[in-house]
């Protein structure tokens, strides 16, 4: 059985923003740093992997779509708004294996949206499984946050 590509790309971003979130509690809870400033230092490290992106993906020129950047703006945003509430739960003591559980709810979320404006409902074989998945991940979140 062939392993599909963006299979193995979503275990390596498991990973990383499982390895993240562990970094940042350390950052905040051991070493002292206020959440704005893991949020700051952050940003120097989405820069550097953004020049290695630019200057290992080949060459690099700005789109002209203006919607498409304006998405990828607010995709931005809304990704910095949610490092800010969890660098701020971190700072109030949220035990890292609590607080993962409960933001991961977060696939919820992507599913339902995906379902409404990208029109991507799952073939009938699938769904049943993406709808199981999605019960687990409400009884997990609701397990954790006791």
């Amino acid at each position: 059985m062939k392993v599909q590509s963006w299979l193995l790309l979503g275990i390596f971003t498991s990973l990383f923003w499982g390895g993240y979130i562990v970094i940042s509690k350390l950052a905040t809870s051991r070493f002292g740093l206020a959440p704005k400033y893991v949020t700051l230092f952050m940003l120097f490290g989405i820069g550097i992997v953004f020049l290695v992106n630019v200057f290992w993906g080949g060459k690099f020129f700005l789109p002209c779509s203006r919607i498409g950047i304006t998405l990828a703006i607010l995709a931005g945003a809304l990704w910095a708004g949610g490092m800010v509430f969890v660098s701020k739960a971190i700072n109030a003591g949220a035990d890292v294996s609590r607080l993962v559980s409960i933001y991961n709810t977060n696939t919820l979320v992507a599913v339902l949206l995906s379902i409404i404006f990208l029109h991507e409902l799952p073939t009938p074989d699938i769904r049943i499984r993406v709808v199981i998945g999605a019960i687990l991940v409400v009884i997990g979140a609701t397990l954790a946050s006791f």
